[in-house]
């Protein structure tokens, strides 16, 4: 016998001997617990409690000399490490987040007069909604019950069987006691509901030791190892060991669903979050139960690819190893990545997510909660787009246009005095107009603010814009998160799950479980007009940004005579935030009009502004072209592929004299260009986002900065000093500052 069978067979021994030695002590208690429930109606609360707390105490700490404990403490007794409830010690944060999610609804739904109801967890009495489930109510009593499929965000199915807690309620004119899942009972009057019963862990322990049956034992290669809930329960609910000796089942490991998700269907419990998501948040019922019994497995129907644009949710939403991310697979361990808060930079809705990193590199992204935009969910443009901040191609070093006509490393040093020394001639020989420069919807406020502040300030002109269409801005008339209440919700001209992805979750939430009625049309026509016209004040209309502007006209018209409300969708992540920059011809920081704000700025900025409109992008592309703009100087934008007009945009880049870019990558427009100056990404960099709905958010640097690369607003305070103005800029927040002071009457606003 090897040395292994012999310790097994003496813990085994030694187990079954303290069973039985146990065992009439456990009876004992067993009986009193019942007792103390028989007698509940006949003494006070207070009273029942302690004698339920004494019982589980002798239970839990068999020990004969105890020493006092906190009375917060409801199962009594003296407790162990292990004995303590791991809501005092390890909660992941997804069971946190559940948790809060469940007191702000019942909150909620308590300010809005919904009957509420009173039942006792633990010896804590609460009030809940009407309605709601027992394992909120747990929650909201600071319990801590163990659960695998339940969601506050998806319908409760008890699927996984591990969220049982003893309830005792009138039933046939008796107190009867029960155990249930408590993520399929509503809570009733009166009822009282213990997590931490022998009984209880006896269940919950049994109901693991299923799950692990044929669960494979590959914890030290798994990239859930290290954040898994089902390890977690196991430490804090399991078996010491596995009495399934038999052979578990196998199927392909790691098989590929789509181009992000992998399946590993050996470590699937079928709890259904997946399924549930796919049919009930995203809609695409993409994911699916196939067979039946022990043969049930988590697949495609008929093994087609998993195209989902929300599907790296279900990575997230996961209890098991079973869904993984093809781009974070065995790049890193939970304990080995820094998470900072930001915000993703791939398209307006401003969702907000984890940037995680490892030795510089982002490794993943995941979705933070925010129940006014995303609520928690992210699309795969998000969760795996924003991997371009790690691209070996990215510009490192400054370039500048040597004799030969190619483009060419240089030093910082060389490329700012090259740059000054440019503005200053070029504002000598032609006049301060013949400069321009276009900003960016994928820069910071602060960046843009110090861009403009640079041209208007120093160079002294006006000829400044980041648009790339022609239209106006129209400000959404809704918040993102007001979208799922209308009654009738009209979209046209986009595919909405690609092109504002989680406007697209809230008009689906709304569609599926409020029963909104969704029309979908290419252009303003007649049915939309007929649905608006019926709808009245409760429809909404969503336009993207790019619609001709005699449809956006239209459709202004149509809602200003029906009562609908309009939202015109804009396509970037700061596409709010340049426009309140003051990065446009005739509109000052704050979206000021120039002449209204333009002494605030003189006296603020100290220096006499331009007196005159300057040109808009349209505008500036012309002039360039007929050589009455010599110089265009663009920051994070790319006119040569993204102009209405990219012809026209690459015959100006190509007559102008000089053009200096700040870019990422050597786009289509940094290519033309005289100087190339490398910037910093969102992901490495400090500063604020206005999303769509114009809602002002935070990002924060996550990452070192590739090579030589600099944030946008340093390239700028660097130039600025050059041209004879040091400005005293440590960080973007001290810019942020100055912008908010740069808005007419906003330290009237602060002050308040």
């Amino acid at each position: 016998m090897s040395e292994n069978d012999k310790n097994t067979e003496i813990h085994t021994a030694q187990t079954n001997t303290e069973e039985q030695a146990n065992a009439p002590k456990e009876s004992t208690d067993q009986q009193a617990a019942q007792q103390t429930i028989a007698e509940a109606g006949a003494m006070p609360a207070s009273a029942t409690t302690a004698q339920e707390a004494e019982a589980a105490g002798r239970v839990a700490d068999p020990q004969p000399t105890a020493p006092p404990v906190s009375s917060t403490q409801a199962d009594g007794g003296a407790r162990t490490v292990e004995d303590t409830p791991r809501s005092e010690r390890d909660r992941t944060p997804a069971e946190k987040a559940d948790a809060v999610k469940v007191q702000s609804d019942a909150e909620a739904a308590k300010a809005a007069g919904v009957e509420m109801t009173k039942v006792t967890v633990d010896g804590v009495e609460v009030e809940v909604p009407k309605g709601t489930l027992v394992i909120e109510a747990c929650f909201r009593a600071g319990a801590d019950v163990p659960y695998f499929c339940y969601h506050p965000r998806l319908t409760s199915i008890g699927a996984c069987r591990m969220c049982l807690v003893s309830v005792e309620l009138e039933m046939f004119g008796a107190r009867r006691e029960s155990i249930f899942t408590c993520c399929t009972v509503p809570v009733a009057e009166g009822m009282a509901i213990k997590t931490r019963t022998p009984e209880v862990k006896k269940a919950q322990n049994g109901m693991l030791e299923f799950l692990l049956a044929n669960h494979p034992l590959d914890c030290p290669i798994c990239d859930r190892g290290g954040e898994c809930p089902l390890q977690n329960m196991t430490v804090a609910y399991g078996p010491p060991t596995s009495r399934f000796i038999e052979e578990k089942r196998h199927f392909p490991k790691a098989y590929p669903i789509s181009d992000y998700v992998v399946l590993d269907r050996e470590r699937c419990i079928q709890c259904m979050r997946c399924t549930r998501f796919c049919e009930e948040i995203s809609g695409d019922g993409q994911l699916a139960l196939l067979n039946r019994g022990s043969s049930t497995e988590i697949g495609t129907f008929f093994g087609h690819d998993f195209t989902s644009n929300f599907s790296g949710n279900t990575i997230e939403i996961c209890p098991v190893g079973a869904l993984l991310s093809r781009t974070y697979r065995f790049a890193a361990r939970p304990w080995e990545i820094s998470s900072s808060d930001s915000i993703c930079s791939k398209c307006g809705n401003g969702c907000n997510v984890a940037l995680q990193t490892r030795l510089g590199e982002l490794v993943r992204v995941n979705g933070r909660t925010n129940e006014d935009v995303n609520e928690e969910w992210t699309c795969d443009r998000g969760k795996f787009g924003n991997y371009y901040v790690n691209d070996e191609s990215r510009l490192k070093h400054p370039l500048m246009r040597r004799a030969d006509g190619a483009l060419h490393p240089a030093s910082w040093d060389e490329a700012l005095a090259a740059v000054a020394e440019r503005i200053t001639r070029t504002k000598a020989e032609f006049g301060a107009d013949a400069i321009a420069g276009i900003g960016s919807t994928r820069c910071t406020v602060e960046d843009n603010y110090l861009f403009g502040k640079m041209l208007r300030a120093l160079v002294g002109t006006n000829n400044l814009d980041h648009r790339m269409l022609p239209h106006g801005f129209e400000p959404m008339q809704t918040t993102i998160a007001e979208i799922e209440h209308f009654k009738t919700i009209v979209s046209v001209g986009m595919k909405l799950d690609w092109d504002q992805p989680i406007v697209y979750l809230r008009v689906f939430k709304a569609y599926s479980k409020k029963g909104a009625n969704w029309i979908k049309a290419d252009v303003v026509d007649n049915t939309v007009t007929e649905a608006l016209r019926a709808g009245g004040a409760d429809a909404v209309l969503l336009l993207p940004h790019h619609l001709p502007q005699d449809q956006i006209d239209r459709a202004k018209k149509l809602c200003a005579s029906t009562g609908a409300k309009l939202n015109v969708l804009l396509p970037d992540c700061n596409s709010w935030g340049a426009a309140r920059a003051g990065i446009l011809p005739d509109r000052l920081p704050g979206l000021t009009a120039f002449r209204e704000g333009r002494a605030h700025l003189d006296s603020f900025w100290k220096t006499p502004l331009p007196t005159a409109s300057g040109l808009d992008s349209d505008g500036i592309f012309d002039a360039v072209s007929a050589g009455r703009v010599q110089m265009l100087y663009i920051m994070g934008s790319d006119p040569a592929t993204r102009f209405h007009d990219t012809e026209k945009a690459r015959r100006a880049l190509e007559a102008a004299p000089f053009v200096v870019v700040q870019e990422l990558f050597l786009t289509e427009t940094a290519k033309r260009a005289d100087i190339v100056l490398p910037a910093a990404s969102f992901a490495e960099k400090d500063g604020t986002f206005f999303n769509i709905e114009g809602r002002e958010q935070k990002i924060k640097q996550a990452m070192p900065v590739k090579g030589d690369a600099r944030p946008d607003w340093r390239i700028v305070a660097d130039l600025m000093g050059r041209l004879g103005t040091p400005v005293p800029y440590f960080s973007a927040r001290d810019i942020y500052r100055e912008y908010n002071r740069s808005i007419p009457k906003a330290e009237a606003v602060a002050a308040r």
